[in-house]
C-alpha cells in the first residue's frame, strides 16, 4: 500500500478537511488506505463506506464521487450543534456528578445515531480502500488502531470522536477496562503510523494551523472553555506529531532505499505532503450554522486547490 491519506482530528472543523479532500480527489489523488483520528476518523469512515457501497452496487469505485458525497454529508447533515450532541440539563449534570456517574457535559447520542444511519460495517468491509482509526484506552493510556474487521468498529469510531470531558467515555462491550476516548489525546494525526506502515506517498490533512493565537471566547462558559483548552492541547500535539515525522522522513536515505537496521529499520523516505489552514478556523461549537459549515468547506477546497501538488 503506497498512497495513504491521513486525516487529523478537529471536531466540527472536519468540514474544512472535507473541502480539502474534494480538491484532492479532483487533482487525481486516489488513496489505497485512509487513517483517521477524531473528526478525521468520521471523514475517513464515510469515504471508505461510500467506496464500499459503490463496490457492492457493481460500480467502479470512484474516490472523487466519495469525496463529493462527503461534502454533501457535511452540508446537509451537520448543519447545527444538535446534529452531533445534546446539552445536558443542570439537573442531569448535577445528578451524574453527585452519583459519580459523570457522562460528559453533552450527550453523544445524536452522533451515535448519525453514525448508525450513514455507515454500514458491510460497506466498510467491502471497500477496496483500507481504513484505520485510533482511539485511546483511558485505563491504559495507550492509543489503539482498529479497522472494520473488528466487530466493535462502530463503537471505536464513536470513541475516536468523543471529546474528553465534553462527551462521555465509550465502553466497548460495557467493560470498564475497555474505556475509550478521542484518539487525539495521543495522536492528533496518525501520520507516523502511516509512515511505519510503508506508505510512499502520504497526504496529511489537518484542521489546525501551526499557531492558534488570537480570537475570543467566553472563559466563563464551561463548554467554550473545554473547547478552547482542547484546541490548545490538540494544536501542540499536532505540531509535535508533524515535526517528528518530517524529521524522521528527512533523515531517511534520499534515494528511497529501505533502512536495513537501527531504530528506523524497514522505513524509507516518502513523498509527504502536509495541508493545514493558514489561519485559525473560528467556529462556535455550540452555535454553528449551515453557513459556517459551508464556509469551512469552501476554505478547505480553495486551500486544497492552491497547495496540492
Amino acid at each position: 500500500m503506497s498512497k495513504m491519506l491521513v486525516l487529523a482530528g478537529g471536531s466540527v472543523k472536519g468540514a474544512f478537511q472535507a473541502g480539502v479532500i474534494k480538491a484532492l480527489a479532483e487533482k487525481g489523488f486516489q488513496p489505497e488506505v485512509i487513517y483517521g483520528i477524531s473528526a478525521g476518523s468520521l471523514n475517513a469512515a464515510f469515504l471508505v463506506n461510500a467506496l464500499g457501497q459503490q463496490q457492492l452496487d457493481g460500480q467502479i469505485p470512484s474516490f472523487q464521487q466519495a469525496a463529493e458525497d462527503l461534502w454533501d454529508f457535511w452540508e446537509t447533515r451537520i448543519t447545527r450543534p444538535d446534529c452531533l450532541s445534546r446539552p445536558l440539563s443542570m439537573f442531569e449534570l448535577g445528578w451524574t456528578a453527585l452519583t459519580k456517574k459523570f457522562r460528559g457535559l453533552v450527550s453523544s447520542e445524536p452522533l451515535r445515531a448519525l453514525i448508525q444511519e450513514v455507515l454500514s460495517l458491510r460497506n466498510l468491509q467491502a471497500s477496496p480502500v483500507g481504513l484505520h482509526i485510533g482511539a485511546v484506552n483511558i485505563m491504559e493510556g495507550r492509543i489503539h488502531y482498529v479497522d472494520p474487521s473488528n466487530s466493535d468498529f462502530m463503537d471505536y469510531l464513536l470513541a475516536s470522536s468523543a471529546v474528553p470531558i465534553l462527551m462521555p467515555v465509550v465502553k466497548i462491550k460495557g467493560e470498564d477496562r475497555r474505556s475509550y476516548l478521542d484518539g487525539g489525546l495521543r495522536d492528533v494525526t496518525p501520520v507516523r503510523r502511516a509512515l511505519e506502515d510503508g506508505g510512499t506517498h502520504i497526504v496529511c490533512v489537518s484542521c489546525h494551523p501551526e499557531a492558534i493565537e488570537g480570537g475570543f471566547f467566553d472563559s466563563g462558559d464551561l463548554l467554550a472553555l473545554v473547547d478552547r483548552v482542547m484546541d490548545i492541547a490538540v494544536n501542540e500535539i499536532l505540531n509535535a506529531d508533524l515535526r517528528e515525522t518530517i524529521l524522521i522522513n528527512q533523515s531517511l536515505p534520499a534515494d528511497g532505499s529501505v533502512v536495513m537496521d537501527g531504530p528506523y529499520r524497514g522505513f524509507q523516505r516518502v513523498n509527504l505532503e502536509s495541508i493545514r489552514p493558514i489561519q485559525p478556523i473560528n467556529i462556535d461549537i455550540q452555535r454553528f450554522t449551515k453557513m459556517d459549515i459551508r464556509r469551512m468547506l469552501e476554505v478547505g477546497y480553495k486551500l486544497g486547490l492552491d497547495q496540492i501538488q
